[in-house]
Order: structure tokens, then sequence, then C-alpha cells
């Protein structure tokens, strides 16, 4: 059986919670890497000011006490800023595990058979096992991997140095000026705020998706299984709309991405398993797929992507076969979008 429409709604409702308190997250990261840049802009143009006046070789820049001193700050400020990125992402994993705790028995509650309630499955003698806070712990602090966040974060110093080495070094070959060096030098040192945006997102919803799946498997007498829902936006990848739907067991962590926003919705009681001779509710709600289906062909070329489309329409491959499960040392088991040489065997 498809999860009941008004669950599905409740677990949007409460993802789109979880999702504000990423976008303050981010925000937050976004502001102190920028405080971060602002103190440096200065020394990176005086430092392109002076190899260009000189006209030095980065070889030469490299061996300038100041280009020195500059690595050594950067270095330093950055790693000071995994430590702040992991502190907030600690924090936030915890408000997310929290908020797991009040979502799940509210989307049971409306997963379960309507007029059922898990209330009314207690004063029948049916139990229900509301896990305490400090069980959730495990999920704070802790990365796909099952290892501690700071070693995903640790590297930003050393890659921060790297952006800026990069930068400095074409920004000096090409003989621009300090402003376009500088500009140059901003965009490679960006890149480890990328990627701790990155690992902020996936490891706060990570830990919402597993205190919401320890909760369920703590419940086996009112929650049978969970299904997956994808964010159904222009922003899913098809993996993810080919998922959807899937029912998995509560033991089994759901195969998810990087940035991956799907949900998990419980398949709870029938009445038909309280031992009452009633019909499920119908009709059941749609799949992704038949939401894809119905999209603009703009839409779903946009998604697809022209090649796979095309393919997709001719009949080259099945639906099915856009989702397939990679192993990562770093993230765990994911699932991606299958390549189309994959798809067609080319």
């Amino acid at each position: 059986m498809m999860p009941e429409p008004d669950a599905i709604a409740a677990v949007l409702r409460f993802r789109a919670r979880l999702l504000r308190l990423d976008g303050a997250a981010a925000t937050e990261l976004v502001r102190s890497y920028g405080a971060i840049w602002r103190g440096l802009e200065g020394e990176i143009e005086a430092l392109a000011a002076e190899a260009l006046t000189r006209e030095l070789t980065f070889a030469e820049v490299e061996r300038l006490v100041r280009y020195k001193a500059l690595q050594v700050q950067v270095t330093r400020e950055v790693s000071r800023f995994a430590g702040v990125t992991n502190e907030r992402i600690t924090t936030v994993q915890r408000a997310s595990v929290a908020l797991a705790q009040t979502a799940t028995r509210q989307t049971v509650n409306a997963a379960l058979p309507r007029g059922i309630s898990v209330d009314m499955l207690i004063r029948a003698g049916i139990n229900w096992n509301q896990l305490p806070a400090g069980a959730f712990e495990a999920f704070v602090g802790i990365a796909g991997d099952g290892g501690p966040l700071m070693r995903l974060l640790s590297p930003l110093g050393a890659e921060a140095a790297a952006g800026v080495r990069a930068g400095l070094a074409e920004g000096i070959a090409l003989g621009q000026g300090p402003r376009e060096v500088a500009r140059l030098v901003r965009q490679r040192f960006g890149m480890p705020l990328t990627r701790a945006l990155t690992i902020s997102r996936t490891e706060i919803l990570r830990s919402y998706r597993e205190a919401t799946r320890a909760q369920y498997a703590a419940n086996p007498d009112v929650v049978k299984g969970y299904r997956r829902v994808s964010a159904r936006d222009n922003r899913v990848c098809m993996a993810c709309v080919a998922l959807d739907g899937k029912l998995y067991q509560t033991n089994e962590p759901p195969q998810t991405h990087i940035n991956c926003r799907c949900a998990l919705v419980p398949e709870t009681v029938s009445y038909r398993d309280l031992g009452l001779d009633v019909p499920d509710r119908e009709p059941e709600p749609e799949r992704a797929r038949a939401w894809f289906e119905r999209q603009p062909e703009a839409t779903q070329r946009d998604m697809m992507g022209d090649a796979k489309f095309k393919a997709f329409q001719d009949g080259k491959f099945e639906f099915d076969d856009l989702v397939t499960i990679e192993r990562s040392e770093t993230w765990g088991e994911s699932a991606v979008e299958t390549p189309l040489k994959e798809l067609i065997g080319a």
C-alpha cells in the first residue's frame, strides 16, 4: 500500500521546517567565510601589486616572506572556520533530531487509517515506544561514513591555501592587475565554502532522516516500514524520482546522495492488520514518476537532459534504470543517476 496523502503532506511540512533550519545555518556559514575573505583581500591585492610592480615570476613570489605569511594566515583562519562549521552543524543536527522526535508521532498519526491514532492503539494495548533524547545523540557530529564530522571539515584550511596559490599563480601569469588577481583568488578561495555548505546540508538532512528511521524502528507494532518520497520539483535528480515510493524495512537505511531532500513516510498497520473489516482508503497518492510524466516536455527535458530524454522516448531504457547504487567511503551507499552511456550500452 502506498503512503496516505495526509502522511505525505505531514512529512513535507516538517521537511520544510528542516530546510529552514538548514538555510539559517548556511547563511551563518557564508557570513563567517565572507568575513575571513574581507580580512585577506587587502593583503592579497598588496601581494599582487608587489609581484606585478617588480615583475616577479610566481616562483619568486612564493619565496617572499609576505606570501609565506599569507599562506599561514589562510590556513589558520579557514581551519578555525572548519571548527565553527563543525560546531554549527552539530547544533543544527541537535535541532533536527529534536524536530524528528516531534514529527514522527504526528506523521504516523497521519499515516494510520482514518479514525485510528497512536493514542487509540496505546489504549488498545499496542506498544508505542518514544525513544529518549539521549538515544539521538548518535546522530550528532557524525558523518555519513560513521566518522566524526571534523574529519570531513579539517582539510578546508589546506584547500583554501591551495586555492589562493592557484589564483595568484594564474593572475600573475596573465599579468592582471591586483584587483583582477584578487578576483581570481576569490573564485578559488570559495571552493572550501562550497564544500562546507555541501557537508552541512547533507549531514543535517541525514541526521533528521536517521532519527526518524530510529523512531520508526522502535515501533514495529505500528510502523511496518517506510517509503521514500522525493521533493518533486525541477531540482530533484532522476534517481530520486525513480526511487520515489520504494518500500524499505525500518532497519534498512535509504540510499540517499549528497544534498538529498527525500523524506521517509511511514508504512503503518492497516484496518485489516488491526482485525477490522474496513477497506483501505482510496485513492492512493501518485508516485513521482506519474508526477514527472505530467510535467511539460520542457521541464522533463531539463530534468533528464536532452540526450537522455530522447533515448527514453525512443525506448532505449526503462524508467527504473535511471538509478544506480554506488558505494562511497565518505558517504556510504548512494543513489546516483545512471549515466546515459550505461543506460544505452554505448
